[in-house]
């Protein structure tokens, strides 16, 4: 694990998800959407994480992420988005959403940042992606399936849809209830923006 993973890692286990003191100004330190997008997690308030398996700074905070992740409150539900800004992110949507057909995200989602990131893996097309779940040891039938599969392309596009709605200038970015985004550039780093949205988190659940 590189120096600054670890690190953020350790840093963050030393914060709660309890409330902060802070207060955090709107248009500072968040953003709040001039039209709320529908959630999908019913009752629970929404924690949507705004990715992309090529970013390196998604791939910095993603202990931190999965750390603050098991410590959110009750009354949430956590999602993962593959952002789409342009047709040059939309294999990191199809990765994922491969992934996802494959009941394999939990197993495998943190080693495809480690291939992408640390051992420099080159996924061209289809094949090299396929290529590599194979490695990994996934049916290669299934595999190409999962590519083919119209759920696969039906949540691909709306990701592509979704991801101009939240109007947010890059990743990672994390979305409260449909209704506020905040990143590191608004927070005012990447640990702060974690303590942006346990403020937002406990704003939508009063």
């Amino acid at each position: 694990m590189p120096k600054i993973r670890l690190i953020l890692s350790i840093f963050l286990l030393s914060f709660s998800t309890a409330i902060f003191a802070e207060t955090y100004t709107e248009g500072e330190h968040y953003i709040a959407l001039d039209k709320p997008v529908k959630t999908t997690t019913g009752a629970k308030v929404e924690v949507r994480e705004l990715f992309w398996y090529y970013c390196p700074h998604c791939f910095n905070v993603e202990p931190v992420l999965d750390s603050w992740v098991k410590k959110l409150p009750s009354n949430t539900a956590f999602v993962r988005q593959p952002a789409v800004f342009s047709d040059r992110w939309m294999n990191g949507a199809i990765f994922y959403y491969v992934l996802e057909q494959l009941g394999e995200v939990e197993r495998l989602h943190g080693q495809l940042f480690e291939a992408i990131h640390l051992h420099k893996t080159a996924f061209i097309d289809q094949a090299d992606f396929v290529d590599w779940l194979v490695n990994q040891g996934v049916d290669k039938d299934k595999a190409n399936g999962a590519f083919k599969s119209f759920s696969v392309r039906i949540k691909v596009n709306k990701s592509k849809v979704n991801t101009v709605k939240y109007h947010t200038s890059g990743v990672p970015a994390l979305v409260i209830n449909g209704k506020y985004w905040t990143d590191a550039s608004h927070a005012g780093g990447e640990l702060e923006m974690f303590k942006v949205a346990d403020y937002l988190i406990e704003k939508e659940s009063n």
